[in-house]
């Protein structure tokens, strides 16, 4: 297996038993499905908020949301209207939403493109996506921290986004721990059709269960 992303690894959780094997199996002859909790579905909204973060402004979301609305025509199918609907509706949630809740009051953005997104946690590779990875000092140390937005139809579980926020600190431990101090409280998932988030500093205080490394070692018994 060349990666896993964290959605399959969920659905792999999720999976009865007898059904795991055959699962991971699958994953390894074919490529990943783009299906409605894939990026592609959510792309226009999470793409928008993710510049918004970048820019610190709300100007991507409310260009994504003029663009979208021009997009509509009475040919579409019911499928495609549906999906534009519901990332207007994430939009829309966020329009004016105060950024200064998940940003330190000042940072940087730090670029993504050459770092590894496939990391190896128990001996697993794992594909993490962040949305922006942002960069700030405090106390006369400097930190690193990062947002990642995620989207399924039905929300995800407490547990399963805690599992996005552990990918997320090893992915910022491996490729920024050299020039940065990893922040707890700003390695951040949020879950934007549920309006919920979730940082890794609720893992260390055990307010949230940590699933990923065990569910990591079931896959790998089953690879």
């Amino acid at each position: 297996m060349k990666k896993i992303s964290l959605n399959n690894i969920i659905k792999f959780r999720n999976k009865a038993e007898k059904q795991q094997k055959g699962f991971i199996n699958n994953l390894k002859v074919k490529s990943e499905i783009k299906t409605e909790g894939g990026g592609n579905y959510w792309i226009r909204s999470l793409s928008a908020l993710s510049n918004s973060i970048k820019l610190n402004n709300h100007e991507p979301i409310n260009e994504k949301i003029a663009e979208i609305l021009e997009l509509f025509s009475p040919d579409l199918t019911s499928q495609t209207k549906n999906m534009y609907e519901r990332n207007i509706n994430i939009l829309h949630n966020y329009e004016d939403f105060d950024f200064s809740n998940w940003l330190p009051n000042e940072f940087e953005i730090e670029s993504k493109s050459i770092k590894k997104n496939i990391i190896y946690i128990n001996s697993v590779p794992v594909q993490i996506t962040p949305s922006q990875i942002f960069s700030f000092e405090k106390k006369e140390e400097n930190y690193v921290g990062a947002i990642w937005f995620v989207a399924k139809l039905d929300g995800y579980k407490t547990s399963e986004l805690g599992m996005f926020t552990e990918a997320l600190f090893y992915y910022l431990s491996n490729n920024f721990e050299d020039k940065f101090t990893v922040s707890n409280e700003h390695c951040i998932v949020v879950d934007v059709i549920q309006k919920t988030e979730l940082n890794y500093q609720n893992l260390i205080d055990n307010k949230v269960p940590s699933i990923l490394n065990s569910t990591l070692e079931l896959i790998r018994q089953n690879l």
